[in-house]
């Protein structure tokens, strides 16, 4: 266990180094820790006075500053505590004398005093015990809340402290009653000062695990031996700036290098849970692909973060550029998640629809896109989170306040979850020729509350997509090969039965050797071509749905006498040409015809007409004469 240990923490210092806070200038903790306090004091002075109110947001921002940077420095052993701990307990002891003498004596002024100074040592001393703590039991394995479980100790303590009311004496003189109330003030000041940074620490214990794996390395020592060898190589350039510059270039240019090779061992980490896909190759190459965009993306987003730290060095970085890199990360984890649940989730779902009594090809498609959309809700929720919105609060405000919104704009809201649902549908896109109800057109634009529509008389139509959503769409753009060619051969009640016969026959095989007529075998390949081609379906889509009639081949082929009609015997010619283009159609079209001509003047036969007979059972005698 140990050995691996080591080597964890070895790769991760490779990785990592450059995130260390070694500073050269080191700064005591405690030192921050009384930055923040004069902040609180100048804060609490500003927000008494009227005309200095306005300043309160700027010295704010920079107490949250101070108290990130001791959240970032907490656990780096090269930033001394600032506490001489020996002296702290020496001055208590002594106190302690005081108080006892100060008893004995009814020296009322000297006991209150004492007594605060001697619980502003002792808050002190805790202070110290918690960080000493923390120091020396956290390590690379340790988690939140482990930092949670140490901080609360003591932050119970000081809150109790901070609770408690202390009355001063009112018979004293002026001078010291003023003395013991700025005793008291500091004291309190502390306390407030103490309680803000454990409750940040309490909020955000992941900063403080952030950099626990690289206490012992020497930033300041590496920065100086690159600036050493880039000053004896250029003795004019700024050493230590340049230091940083190539540092964060090889960073970057070595971790986007090695992610293909990080790809590498993150499937062989997968292959170890997913057992399903150890033998098949295509889905184990499909997934490294689709999991290689956002690996580099996040090596490159990591380089980028930790380039910032080297150029900030040896201050940290903004607290807003680190939450904004958060939510990067957070997308940048989601777009991982959806990668490979596309890859391996749908895989196995699709086995399992391939299975006999299986699931319903329905059902699993439902719960593809079902997955899909909860992952997309999880981590807009997280980006919330990370920008510092109340997620709870979000939800109630939604439940309570949503419901009088809803009632106002029930149509605006209908309109636009009608736009949602019609995205996710996919129902149609920009250029698509769409038929629903009377509206009839090209689609120009989907907003969020209407889709704008060029009909084919060169109107412009905005027709609202709750009505869109409400009724059936017919998508003519949604056709890949197979345009519709149908038409009844009317031929003369003479024809004999073997011409007939003859004429279907020749219609079926021209049809057949038709070069512009669809058939089954060319779409097949097509259609395969076209399963290749799709990104998004990295899985044999064909268990879930039929991807002839999902993505639009049709090759159906039929010629046969169909009927007799009242004045000809019908020949029924259905088929469907390669093109869906309106103006190839035609010309496809036009061409069948006439190789239909052709055969019948070949076999000849000739084409009816309408035309009706009349028959007439008996003629009066009149007539008769008159003929």
């Amino acid at each position: 266990m140990a050995i691996v240990r080591a080597f964890l923490l070895c790769c991760l210092c490779l990785l990592g180094v450059v995130r260390a806070e070694s500073d050269p200038d080191t700064i005591d903790l405690y030192l921050l820790l009384k930055q923040i306090s004069q902040l609180n004091q100048v804060i609490a002075r500003y927000e008494k006075d009227p005309i200095k109110r306005s300043e309160v947001p700027l010295y704010s921002d920079q107490k949250n500053d101070l108290i990130h940077t001791f959240a970032l420095r907490l656990l780096n052993s090269q930033e001394h505590i600032g506490i001489d701990i020996d002296q702290n307990l020496k001055q208590q002891a002594h106190l302690k004398q005081v108080l006892l003498k100060s008893s004995k004596n009814n020296d009322l002024y000297t006991y209150v005093l004492s007594t605060l100074e001697l619980k502003s040592l002792e808050a002190d001393q805790q202070i110290y015990d918690f960080l000493e703590k923390l120091r020396t039991s956290l390590d690379f394995f340790s988690q939140e809340k482990d930092v949670k479980n140490l901080s609360m100790v003591i932050l119970l303590k000081l809150e109790s402290a901070a609770a408690k009311s202390y009355v001063l004496p009112p018979d004293l003189d002026a001078l010291k009653l003023h003395q013991l109330q700025e005793s008291l003030n500091n004291y309190k000041l502390k306390l407030k000062t103490y309680l803000e940074v454990l409750h940040y620490i309490q909020a955000h214990p992941s900063q403080v695990l952030s950099k626990n794996v690289l206490f012992n390395i020497d930033m300041h020592w590496i920065l100086d031996r690159i600036a050493g060898v880039i000053n004896a190589i250029f003795p004019s350039s700024h050493g230590l700036q340049s230091a940083k510059i190539f540092l964060s270039l090889a960073l970057l240019l070595i971790l986007l290098t090695f992610r293909k090779l990080a790809t590498a061992l993150f499937m062989k980490v997968l292959d170890l849970f997913v057992r399903f896909s150890r033998k098949d190759q295509q889905v184990q190459q499909k997934v490294r692909d689709s999991i290689l965009a956002p690996i580099s993306t996040f090596l490159l987003i990591y380089s980028f973060d930790i380039s910032i730290d080297i150029l900030y060095y040896p201050q940290p970085a903004p607290l807003k550029f680190n939450m904004y890199l958060g939510v990067i990360y957070i997308c940048l984890l989601g777009w991982l998640g959806i990668a490979l649940f596309k890859a391996y989730g749908a895989a196995l779902l699709a086995s399992l629809a391939s299975k006999r009594n299986g699931f319903r090809r329905e059902v699993v498609n439902l719960i593809l896109k079902v997955a899909y959309f909860f992952i997309v809700i999880i981590i807009i929720l997280a980006v919330l989170k990370q920008l510092g919105f109340n997620i709870s609060a979000i939800i109630a405000s939604l439940g309570i306040g949503g419901l009088a919104v809803a009632l106002a704009v029930k149509d605006l809201l209908a309109n636009f979850f009608a736009s949602v649902i019609l995205l996710l549908d996919n129902s149609f896109g920009q250029g698509d020729w769409i038929v629903c109800g009377e509206v009839e057109g090209t689609v120009v634009e989907m907003g969020l509350r209407r889709t704008t529509v060029r009909g084919f008389d060169n109107a412009l139509l905005f027709v609202p997509n709750s009505e869109l959503a409400g009724k059936s769409i017919r998508n003519w753009n949604r056709r890949k090969v197979g345009r519709r060619i149908k038409m009844n051969i009317g031929l003369t009640y003479g024809s004999s039965r073997e011409n007939l016969a003859k004429c279907v026959l020749a219609i079926r095989t021209m049809l057949e050797q038709h070069p512009h007529i669809a058939r089954y075998a060319d779409l097949d390949a097509s259609a395969k071509r076209e399963l290749n081609a799709q990104h998004d379906y990295i899985m044999d889509r064909e268990h879930i749905v039929s991807m002839d009639d999902l993505m639009g081949y049709k090759s159906n082929l039929f010629v046969y006498v169909d009927n007799f009609g009242d004045s000809s015997i019908n020949i029924l010619v259905y088929c469907f040409s390669k093109t869906v283009v309106w103006g190839e159609w035609l010309a496809v079209k036009e061409n069948v015809m006439l190789e239909i001509m052709r055969i019948v003047e070949e076999l000849g036969l000739s084409f009816a007409f309408p035309s009706q007979s009349v028959y007439l059972e008996s003629v009066p005698s009149d007539l008769k004469r008159s003929w």
